[in-house]
């Protein structure tokens, strides 16, 4: 009887996770080159549209803050009509701003917020990417340690680097907390430890856990571990699982397959193997990265 309840329960389980609350996000690069061009902001819309994408994650913000500042909002108007229409017309439900430190967030993104008046011209999240696990980058003559470390007097390892990348999540949590703006703050994470992570989801509201593998049947035993890390300190943050169409990663899978087998496939694989994580973890959906890769994949079909 026990197991019969058991079995009613994961049913019921794979039943909502299929049908309520799953989100697809999409991260989109070369969004400088983009914004402001009809036929390539059409085109991605009508990718949006067909694909079934909640969320956009937007790269590029940088250069296009060089060419807009985004604080002005008598320049910024073109920004805020490429979000406005993807929410209003394209069934987009948020969309993200992507920056690598917390003092791009302070100079450029939350400006912008706080200069548009109308709602759904806003961002509604705040994600930041720098990956402090990545030992090349954050040792002398990296990318993180040459850019950042060193300005800050900051001796170059991943300790440090990690301390960096607290320091623009607690940034970044403090400005989505002013002006009423109703902002939520996600991280893209990579290789963590559980103390890691511990300290992470007490600075941001979603996790995007990197999950790179080349098919989905081998996406829940990649990232088991890290799961399991996000279960032991009984954390409720929202994961979306992130799977890359790069053709080293997914990308020749999905040239052949729908979003929605790599997603029903790695449910099924994680029931399979671990019922409790499924049942105690909040998952909410997945990212994909990224529209670029996709672009190309489907030139070559």
């Amino acid at each position: 009887m026990i197991k019969l309840k058991h079995l009613f329960s994961v049913i019921c389980l794979l039943f909502v996770v299929s049908i309520f609350g799953q989100e697809r996000k999409m991260y989109v690069d070369n969004f400088a080159n983009i914004l402001g061009t009809y036929h390539l902001e059409q085109e991605l819309f009508e990718f949006v549209e067909a694909n079934d994408i909640d969320e956009l994650i937007l790269y590029d913000l940088h250069k296009v803050h060089k060419r807009f500042p985004l604080g002005d909002a008598s320049q910024n108007q073109i920004l805020a009509d490429f979000i406005c229409k993807a929410k209003k017309h394209y069934g987009v439900t948020s969309v993200s701003a992507s920056g690598e430190t917390g003092d791009f967030f302070i100079k450029a993104i939350h400006p912008y917020n706080k200069s548009r008046e109308i709602e759904l011209e806003r961002f509604d999240i705040y994600n930041i990417e720098y990956e402090y696990w990545n030992k090349e980058e954050s040792l002398d003559n990296g990318y993180y340690c040459e850019t950042y470390l060193k300005n800050e007097q900051l001796k170059c390892n991943r300790e440090n680097s990690f301390g960096y990348f607290i320091s623009s999540l607690k940034t970044m949590k403090e400005l989505a907390k002013k002006d009423n703006l109703d902002i939520k703050t996600e991280a893209y994470v990579g290789k963590y430890t559980r103390d890691e992570v511990d300290e992470i989801s007490s600075h941001v509201d979603k996790l995007l856990i990197h999950d790179y593998v080349r098919d989905p049947k081998y996406s829940y035993m990649y990232v088991k571990d890290r799961l399991n890390h996000l279960d032991a300190i009984h954390s409720h943050i929202e994961v979306s699982i992130l799977f890359s169409h790069e053709n080293n990663f997914m990308g020749k899978w999905l040239r052949n397959h729908k979003f929605q087998e790599a997603e029903e496939t790695f449910h099924a694989e994680l029931e399979k193997n671990d019922v409790k994580i499924a049942e105690h973890l909040n998952f909410t959906g997945f990212t994909y990265y990224n529209y670029s890769w996709f672009k190309r994949n489907k030139k070559l079909d």
